[in-house]
């Protein structure tokens, strides 16, 4: 199993499970949609979207199918998956941001943001994704003494995902992981709705997931396509 959590950080190694692979550079994101590379690329400072930052925030149901618009891209030597409808839309420098105020929204953030953490430019990361406070100070004293990797490595693959709670100021995302020897883990990302976009809420430890646990099935995720 190679879930990396260098200084509290998810880390997941991931090979392309569905829809088209991305497997992009951070400097050819603006070669592919829907990410559009965007010289700012941070929130605005209220709860209104900031400028370019349009997303179809309507649908408040809870997600039964992963997305169909999914595209795999390369963090970190791992794969994300992101969403032209769900987000994130916009790339400024390492920051990817622009969710949906949606659950499905709410999963993508969830999946991107902890593995940007594990990337070069963690700290931009950070500052503009990541709930403000003393945990959050906490994450970056932490990230910043780690001399372990946080790129992912190894064979597991982000199999599924469940909302575990949501608002549209609040949202609790498990993630479900495979390993290469086929076993599933969950781990779970709390997640609060501020200047503009979701935003990581680190834990009292200064961790932003939770620690992985084993499952014995799938019932109760949806999966992403194979």
């Amino acid at each position: 199993m190679a879930l990396v959590l260098g200084a509290g950080l998810l880390s997941v190694a991931v090979r392309g499970v569905g829809g088209p692979s991305g497997g992009l550079e951070r400097a050819d994101l603006s070669a592919s949609a829907p990410l559009v590379k965007t010289a700012g690329g941070a929130p605005g400072r209220s709860d209104d979207r900031p400028d370019g930052c349009r997303t179809d925030d309507r649908d408040a149901t809870t997600p039964r199918a992963a997305p169909a618009d999914a595209i795999w891209r390369g963090v970190a030597g791992a794969q994300v998956p992101t969403s032209a409808t769900a987000g994130p839309l916009l790339a400024g420098g390492p920051v990817w941001w622009c969710f949906a105020r949606t659950p499905m929204g709410a999963v993508m953030a969830a999946h991107v943001i902890p593995l940007k953490l594990g990337d070069s430019g963690w700290q931009a990361v950070a500052e503009r994704q990541v709930a403000p406070g003393r945990e959050r100070d906490f994450l970056i004293a932490k990230r910043a003494r780690s001399r372990e990797s946080t790129t992912a490595r190894g064979s597991a693959s982000l199999a599924g995902f469940a909302v575990a709670s949501y608002s549209p100021s609040r949202a609790e995302v498990r993630l479900l992981v495979r390993s290469g020897q086929g076993a599933l883990f969950t781990t779970s990302v709390s997640l609060k709705w501020g200047e503009g976009d979701w935003k990581a809420v680190p834990r009292p430890d200064g961790t932003l997931s939770a620690a992985p646990a084993p499952v014995e099935g799938t019932q109760g995720f949806v999966m992403w396509r194979t």
